[in-house]
């Protein structure tokens, strides 16, 4: 997280004016797409810009918390500012910030591309690929939080170099990238080590997806990731934490604490989709491998986590396949008048215990970070491409180690109705 400068708001107006100038001097037109999306285009398609705005309103209230410790909250989830722009038909530009947290903004997306036929190269700061839910936007979740897993094994958006390209083998649809990285603009690490030190950690990730279409009706998706990354030189330390689905509050009751004398650490990701018309089922899986130094008497740890989810669009729609981003795209409502309707299950689970090894060498002490279930139900209403509502209601089963680092009791379980308004353009 950076502080919000004067020159920060100055290169937003610039970047701004700048993308209005060449929609304004270029001959084309401006219009809005089915997406919900203005754009501004040229006449001969070589340069095309749009803002990206999008605003999350977030609410949380717990109906069953015994010794009554969480907070029911509404919040200013995000608030998102990006600038999209094509130029010269081969170059794509994407700025991207969220100002949800007053003074504060945080970098997401920067990045330069250079497009070829069924490929790009990609440099600047975005999210390197593991796993489906990880990478699909957040404005098309099907629930208003990611899974426990993905929020524990996040890689998010580091600064690094990637290659993708997609196209058919034989008759099926693929979608493989790779990418090397050094670490995140924002840089949150140095607050949480406390250091004042460069700290360079470095990686590489790559991820292949497929997904044979059958026919019109009947399309499936699989996909294998992994990414093998460093951590920050000096600090040798990583630490995995997970909410319980919800950021009200901020409550990680799953973290392993600090893992000292780490070499390297390896997640591997499985994903998997069968959509039948309108009905979509989901799955993942990652296992995470933290590899200790060649000194250390540790011993390796492993984690795991995964999700189970199944939707039903009641009005009939189907999430397209996007062949190029490898991923699930918009549900555009047949009706802007009465919108889509989707009921949506979840089951997922998150492991961060591994009795066999210790947080470092010194202490003894095991890594018990914990272990949840959470069940979840959900509604979404799709009002029309810009605007989407959710709810659901999810109960958190915890165990006696998942107790957010000790701050509480274990075994302590809990139900809650949480709700997500999403408007965007």
């Amino acid at each position: 997280m950076k502080k919000l400068t004067t020159l920060t708001l100055i290169t937003l107006l610039i970047l701004s004016s700048v993308s209005l100038l060449i929609a304004e001097t270029s001959k084309g037109n401006t219009e809005w797409e089915k997406d919900g999306i203005l754009h501004w285009r040229s006449k001969d398609g070589k340069f095309d810009t749009r803002l990206d705005t999008r605003i999350y309103i977030n609410g949380t209230y717990f109906l069953d918390d015994p010794d009554n410790i969480l907070s029911n909250q509404t919040n200013l989830r995000k608030a998102r500012f990006a600038i999209k722009a094509k130029l010269w038909d081969y170059w794509k530009i994407e700025w991207d910030i969220d100002v949800a947290e007053a003074e504060l903004v945080e970098i997401k997306d920067m990045w330069i591309s250079y497009n070829m036929k069924n490929s790009y190269i990609k440099f600047g700061n975005f999210k390197q690929p593991l796993g489906l839910e990880e990478l699909t936007s957040s404005r098309l979740l099907i629930f208003p939080e990611r899974s426990m897993p993905m929020l524990a094994f996040e890689t998010d958006r580091q600064f690094g170099l990637g290659y993708s390209k997609w196209g058919d083998m034989a008759t099926v649809p693929y979608f493989m990238q790779g990418t090397v990285f050094t670490q995140t603009l924002a840089n949150e690490s140095k607050s949480d080590f406390e250091k004042e030190v460069d700290e360079t950690g470095h990686g590489a990730a790559f991820r292949l997806a497929i997904a044979p279409e059958i026919n019109k009706d009947l399309l499936f998706h699989g996909g294998i990731s992994s990414v093998y990354n460093i951590p920050y030189d000096d600090s040798k330390t990583v630490d995995f934490k997970s909410e319980a689905e919800t950021k009200n509050g901020d409550l990680e009751w799953l973290d392993t604490s600090k893992i000292k004398e780490v070499d390297h650490v390896l997640r591997y990701g499985l994903e998997g989709v069968a959509q039948y018309r309108n009905l979509h089922f989901q799955s993942e899986y990652i296992m995470t491998n933290v590899v200790r130094t060649e000194n250390s008497t540790a011993g390796d740890a492993n984690f795991e986590g995964g999700y189970a989810m199944l939707s039903w669009l009641l009005t009939g729609e189907r999430r397209p396949w996007t062949k190029n981003d490898g991923e699930f795209g918009q549900v555009i409502p047949k009706s802007n008048k009465t919108g889509a309707w989707e009921l949506a299950g979840r089951y997922s689970y998150l492991n961060l215990t591994d009795e066999n090894a210790d947080l470092d060498s010194s202490t003894g002490r095991p890594i018990l970070g914990g272990k949840a279930n959470i069940y979840s139900l959900g509604l979404n209403w799709y009002a029309n491409p810009n605007v989407k509502f959710q709810l659901d209601y999810s109960m958190v089963n915890l165990n006696g180690n998942a107790n957010s680092e000790g701050d509480y009791s274990g075994n302590y379980d809990f139900n809650y109705l949480q709700f997500m308004t999403i408007f965007f353009f």
